[in-house]
């Protein structure tokens, strides 16, 4: 729950003023697997990003004008998006390198290097969070399943600074970027997804 007080409703992103296009919107850079080839990313008519991917992975990120920072310990703030994915990603285990597949991704990368993967899962339990197979400095909080992927719009509303704390039970750093990211290439599948705007709530 946020706090009382004033709160400052911030859109993080840029896709509200973006012009519909078959490539990512200025201020965001695309970030490639080796040896591997990146989705395609659109913005479509309704502003929202969407990513295709077949065989693909990559992540789109946008480093933000200021950092975000933490609110004070009697304080708390909110991201906000909705998503949707077309389809499940079956056979995924986000747990192994080889089949952490999944249809989208948020990624919230702290100054200290430190990374919040908020990730379309497909049998993990809703609200599961563990360490990437990538290490520690990588942690993966599972938001929606296989079953969610119906091409209905699903809103999140995460409190990173919190998850932060959690997951690596330290004061949090101030954000610094946001990525959207798809991965495909392990089980060599084709996912379609939509994510709108990323938003901060808060003091």
């Amino acid at each position: 729950m946020i706090g009382g007080g004033l709160l400052l409703l911030q859109t993080l992103t840029n896709l509200n003023v973006a012009p519909t296009g078959t490539s990512l919107p200025a201020g965001w850079r695309l970030s490639r697997v080796q040896g591997v080839e990146t989705p395609v990313f659109r913005v479509t008519t309704v502003h929202s990003l969407r990513i295709e991917a077949t065989n693909q992975a990559g992540t789109a990120t946008y480093r933000l004008r200021v950092p975000l920072r933490p609110p004070p310990p009697t304080r708390s703030g909110m991201l906000t998006w909705r998503w949707r994915a077309e389809r499940p990603v079956r056979g995924a285990a986000l747990r192994q390198r080889a089949t952490d597949d999944s249809p989208l991704r948020v990624l919230v990368t702290f100054q200290d290097g430190r990374v919040l993967v908020y990730s379309w899962g497909n049998q993990e339990a809703r609200g599961e969070s563990f360490a990437s197979w990538a290490g520690r400095n990588r942690m993966v909080v599972v938001l929606q399943r296989a079953d969610d992927a119906d091409w209905s719009w699903h809103v999140e509303r995460r409190d990173p600074f919190a998850d932060y704390r959690r997951l690596w039970n330290n004061a949090p750093k101030p954000i610094v970027s946001v990525g959207i990211s798809a991965d495909t290439d392990g089980l060599r599948v084709k996912a379609v997804a939509e994510i709108g705007d990323i938003t901060w709530t808060g003091p």
